[in-house]
């Protein structure tokens, strides 16, 4: 990421059940090229970002996977795991260890998300998950509120970006 050129700029820490519920059912590429396109720019402006481990994740679904590979997305979306983020994931994990759901295995990237949100002022969480207000069952809105951070949904960019169609 270039911070010089980001500078000031809102940076979105992008969910798989966003990227998932916008690619598939809220948004198809079919119906709408013109919102992809703006996010392939996001994108590429470094503004859109996931951690490594949010993207291995979203990278199973196959549709993704291809979109991201056909616009050499990788580069510019996946973010490394380093030492910072991982003390992140620490702190974010030392607060709601049921972030990620040992019995089922799923939610395993949600800690990241945060995380990866934490390691900069410039960053937005951007998620389709509702906040459950429960320190039992907590989701990636309800860790967000804990640290503070702007957690938004797909339509709430779209409408911080002035995006119009």
């Amino acid at each position: 990421m270039n911070s010089f050129l980001n500078y000031g700029q809102v940076i979105y820490s992008l969910d798989t059940s966003a990227l998932i519920a916008a690619f598939h059912e809220r948004y198809p590429i079919e119906n709408f090229p013109s919102l992809w396109r703006k996010i392939e720019e996001l994108i590429k402006d470094d503004r859109l970002k996931m951690s490594q481990i949010v993207f291995d994740e979203a990278m199973r679904d196959t549709e993704i996977k291809q979109w991201c590979d056909q616009n050499q997305l990788k580069s510019y979306l996946q973010v490394a795991i380093d030492e910072s983020v991982q003390e992140k994931v620490s702190e974010v994990l030392s607060e709601f260890p049921r972030l990620v759901d040992n019995r089922t295995g799923k939610s395993g990237a949600d800690p990241w998300v945060v995380a990866l949100a934490l390691t900069s002022e410039d960053y937005i969480v951007v998620t389709e998950e509702n906040p459950t207000h429960s320190r039992n069952r907590p989701k990636i809105p309800d860790a967000c509120a804990h640290f503070n951070l702007q957690c938004i949904k797909i339509v709430d960019l779209i409408e911080k970006e002035n995006w119009t169609f």
